[in-house]
């Protein structure tokens, strides 16, 4: 669905949406299909076991008056019938040289007439958020889409973010909801609710302070100081949390990340399987449950440079290990050097970490999180006290193989391959941590 034959699914994907709404001196253009497409660009994959996969395009659009720029989808994930425009595809145009004779049907809309998130539309209309919201001129902008299945979007005012909007389906997001109803009156810091106006839509203020991830990169030797202030964030959790139901962890998916990879780097196959088997070997099983964030790691950690303020995205909240959440975090610092490969630089001779970081990408690296390496062994060391080293390492390996399945080949293949090298890494560290 990225190669040659995605036009098709695109053009398709322009036909099944509604007219446009007025607009006074735009051009008379109804319908996206009066305008022609002048590029596009796969923007994600996604592929979920046993659900299908998804794939978005940002698709630009010429015609008279100003260029239009809109997001389709191509789904292969069941949707309720008569909610989308159904081709019946040619296997090749999912997987070249397939040879099943079957047609294969793929859903496709464009954002944010999502099939499964009725209440999208609602949160990409400026005009229902300012009634809503009491905001004069709305910014809107979407941050995460996932397709059928979540979309986070920022409101500004002013330029300022003022809400986070979170779209979900209508039952996932009553579960949310519930859940968040435990953290009222507690010590752990959260964004409130303050509105939930359409179906799956729950609005939340902006959170205070600052990413943590901007401390790594700003002021590397304050964030290491910040395990304890990390520690007791998770210890304010509530007790009932335990009570929720429980979810999959990243360590729980481990086989379905391996797979991941393997289909879009065939090379690796062997060495993915072996890191399974790896990670298998030093887990810790039957721990006593323990609340857990499920998905904690710097960016949804919010801080005014001394303190946790606000801790985001709290829809994975429910029993698990404090290894599990210790383990997202650490294998989420392990990979910044790697990220935004569009702007790698080279390595300066001085830099700290050296030889460990040239083990994974030799010579480049992300200029954002120059010395990102003396956080992560500060907080390592740390958290290796608090609980079973191996199974530690070995869930951190877990965490960083589906950071690998998940990297983006936009940039080409370095980025995913440095992070599966780290996933090694990790899973040594288990292993020598049983010496």
């Amino acid at each position: 669905m990225s190669g040659p034959g995605a036009l098709q699914l695109i053009r398709a994907g322009l036909q099944s949406a509604p007219a446009l709404p007025p607009s006074p001196g735009q051009s008379a253009y109804r319908y996206l299909t009066d305008y022609e497409v002048a590029s596009w660009k796969v923007t994600s994959t996604h592929a979920r076991p046993n659900a299908g996969a998804s794939v978005t395009y940002r698709v630009n659009l010429v015609g008279r008056g100003k260029p239009l720029h809109v997001v389709t989808v191509a789904s292969t994930e069941s949707v309720p019938r008569g909610s989308t425009m159904v081709l019946r595809a040619d296997p090749a145009v999912i997987a070249p040289g397939a040879e099943s004779p079957s047609p294969i049907p793929i859903n496709v809309w464009t954002f944010p007439h999502d099939p499964h998130l009725p209440g999208l539309p609602w949160a990409a209309d400026s005009t229902a958020i300012s009634r809503a919201l009491s905001i004069e001129n709305p910014e809107i902008r979407p941050v995460v889409y996932r397709p059928t299945r979540r979309s986070m979007i920022r409101i500004s005012e002013g330029g300022s973010p003022a809400y986070w909007v979170k779209v979900l389906k209508p039952k996932t997001a009553q579960a949310v909801l519930d859940t968040l109803s435990l953290l009222n009156g507690s010590q752990f810091p959260h964004a409130p609710v303050v509105a939930t106006p359409a179906p799956g839509v729950i609005v939340q203020a902006q959170g205070q302070g600052e990413p943590l991830a901007n401390l790594i990169s700003r002021r590397p030797f304050d964030a290491a100081r910040m395990f304890d202030e990390i520690k007791g964030v998770l210890d304010a959790l509530p007790s009932e949390v335990v009570d929720l139901p429980p979810q999959k962890s990243w360590t729980d998916r481990r086989k379905h990340y391996a797979k991941a990879l393997s289909q879009a780097l065939p090379d690796l196959k062997s060495a993915a399987t072996q890191l399974v088997r790896t990670i298998d070997q030093h887990l810790v099983y039957d721990q006593r449950p323990v609340p857990t964030h499920g998905d904690f790691f710097e960016a949804n950690l919010l801080t005014n440079g001394t303190n946790i303020t606000t801790v985001l995205d709290l829809d994975s909240l429910g029993p698990g290990t404090r290894a599990d959440d210790y383990a997202c975090l650490l294998a989420h610092v392990s990979v910044l050097p790697f990220l935004s490969p569009g702007r790698w630089v080279s390595a300066p001779s001085t830099e700290p970490w050296r030889t460990r970081l040239d083990q994974f990408l030799p010579g480049k690296r992300c200029p954002s999180y120059p010395d990102s390496e003396t956080v992560l062994e500060a907080w390592r060391l740390r958290a290796e006290r608090e609980v079973a080293p191996a199974d530690l390492y070995a869930r951190c390996a877990a965490v960083t193989l589906s950071l690998a399945s998940s990297a983006s080949l936009q940039h080409g293949e370095a980025e995913a391959r440095a992070r599966f090298a780290r996933a090694q890494w990790w899973a040594k560290l288990a292993g020598e941590s049983d010496w």
